[in-house]
């Protein structure tokens, strides 16, 4: 049992070589595609292919020692899905320093800032637009005004949340696993729930 449990965690690690060796290549052919428009700093570790799109004119800005895993195997937790970052025109996502992802969907029509040491949690989906109108007659043919979300310092996003636009999220909160926030949050507090409310102070 021991022997089997000691080739497992040589697999493991073997694995998280080459998912990062893939990572880092997916960061250089994503920086050689957007330039100016894709910034991040030193010391990342990106554990498979993060997916980046960026149609327009937006960017996506990542600061120093960010995490992001975007492989399975990977993840010792979720319901896989790679990363995706995605600009939609003049979009920005801003990312603080010690930020870690894992399988998350952002998209960004405007702006979405994420604080320092802040962690979010498998499948997590995060957006500052509704795509398209709330009237059936106008769905398909015009598009929602995007508002702004920022999440603060220190926040720990469960996994399996939905985060909708014009959202603030104060330093120091969680959101609860599988959690829709559609209003701001408090700082130094935990929310959890369909629509999300506060249960108490940290």
């Amino acid at each position: 049992m021991i022997e089997k449990l000691n080739k497992l965690d040589i697999k493991f690690k073997i694995l998280e070589k080459i998912f990062l060796i893939i990572g880092k290549i997916s960061i250089f052919i994503n920086k050689l595609i957007y330039q100016k428009r894709f910034i991040i700093k030193n010391n990342f570790k990106v554990w498979g292919n993060i997916r980046l799109l960026i149609d327009g004119t937006g960017k996506i800005d990542i600061g120093e020692n960010f995490h992001a895993v975007s492989n399975k195997k990977r993840s010792y937790f979720t319901i896989f899905s790679p990363c995706h970052l995605t600009i939609v025109h003049e979009g920005i996502i801003e990312i603080g320093n010690n930020v870690g992802l894992n399988g998350n969907t952002i998209v960004a029509k405007k702006k979405i800032y994420i604080g320092d040491y802040t962690m979010i949690g498998p499948n997590t989906i995060i957006t500052d637009h509704n795509v398209h109108q709330i009237s059936s007659k106008d769905r398909w043919s015009s598009k929602d005004n995007p508002k702004e979300i920022i999440i603060g310092k220190n926040c720990w996003i469960g996994m399996n949340c939905t985060i909708l636009k014009g959202v603030k999220i104060g330093d120091n909160t969680v959101i609860g696993a599988g959690s829709v926030v559609i209003e701001n949050c408090d700082e130094n507090s935990v929310y959890r729930g369909n629509p999300a409310k506060k249960i108490k102070d940290i």
